[in-house]
């Protein structure tokens, strides 16, 4: 089965650190990068997997439980042209 990717962006509320919560990130299952980033959001994940249910329950179940997480923003990638 092909592996599928999306791009997560995760706004953070007032008051947390977004630095705690991308480290609080990072070795979750299909997380492949957390970057810091500057804008609108203020983090950016990188996410693999096989079956949507698996981004769904990501999403949902595992990084909006995470306290000072504000609002989700999923991209799924079509096709990764360079890598």
């Amino acid at each position: 089965m092909e592996e599928l990717g999306a791009l997560i962006f995760v706004s953070v509320v007032e008051g947390a650190s977004p630095v705690t919560i991308g480290k609080e990130i990072i070795d979750k299952s299909g997380v492949k990068e957390v970057m810091l980033i500057s804008g609108e959001w203020d983090l950016m994940i990188k996410f693999s997997y096989n079956r949507m249910q698996e981004l769904s329950d990501f999403v949902v179940s595992q990084l909006r439980a995470i306290k000072g997480v504000g609002k989700t923003d999923t991209t799924i990638i079509l096709e990764q042209l360079k890598q």
